[in-house]
């Protein structure tokens, strides 16, 4: 299976993208920033390539899809995700807009861009149960961003029915995002970070589409 695999230079993506080469399929590594992690597994694993994107550009997004377009992808995995996490007071048209283009309007244009292209496959949204029940101001941009998300997934699920469209809402992770002191990580039950892998995987082969599913520990 060729897989596009955004956000696979830590956390969640770094963890996926391991077991995924690791069962064979061949994988996009997507980074932006960081790509010591994914350079390590692309010495190790002949069936990857690495691609440099910025998703808050849709300059790149577009240029991606032209350069990726001829590889028959079987799956799409829209992890990359940013946060920015600040009292309410300090929130800012600009804070909104950057967190939207990187965890809504990226999955949606590539969503746009490669879908018609797809004629059997799954694209998988990796979201946040904090889209269904948490109304946190220090992460409003992240949150809102996330329900949006889940909501694109549920049109474009309807709209190709050749595909599986589904959203993964997960619980707290226990990735760079949660820059938290050890202490109150104590307090926080993550999910298990094979579990949350776990669940993608088996959501790469499901039959159902346009779920919303929720994991938590």
């Amino acid at each position: 299976m060729k897989v596009l695999l955004t956000g696979s230079s830590s956390g969640l993506g770094v963890n996926l993208a391991k077991r995924l080469l690791e069962e064979g399929n061949f994988v996009i590594l997507h980074y932006n920033n960081h790509s010591d992690e994914i350079n390590k597994l692309h010495e190790e694993y002949p069936n990857s390539l690495m691609y440099k994107c910025d998703l808050s550009s849709e300059a790149e997004v577009h240029q991606m899809y032209l350069d990726l377009k001829d590889k028959e992808i079987d799956c799409i995995i829209n992890n990359a995700a940013i946060e920015i996490n600040s009292n309410l007071e300090e929130k800012t048209y600009k804070s909104f807009i950057d967190v939207y283009k990187v965890n809504l309007i990226a999955p949606f244009m590539i969503i746009r861009y490669f879908a018609p292209l797809m004629k059997t496959g799954s694209i998988i949204n990796i979201s946040s149960d904090n889209a269904i029940d948490s109304y946190d101001e220090i992460s409003s941009e992240y949150d809102c961003s996330k329900v949006s998300l889940n909501l694109i997934t549920k049109i474009y699920a309807d709209k190709y029915k050749n595909l599986r469209i589904n959203a993964i809402c997960f619980g707290w992770l226990d990735t760079k995002m949660n820059n938290f002191d050890e202490d109150i990580k104590k307090l926080i039950d993550f999910v298990p970070m094979d579990k949350a892998v776990e669940e993608i995987m088996n959501s790469m082969v499901t039959k159902k589409s346009g779920t919303i599913n929720i994991v938590s520990k």
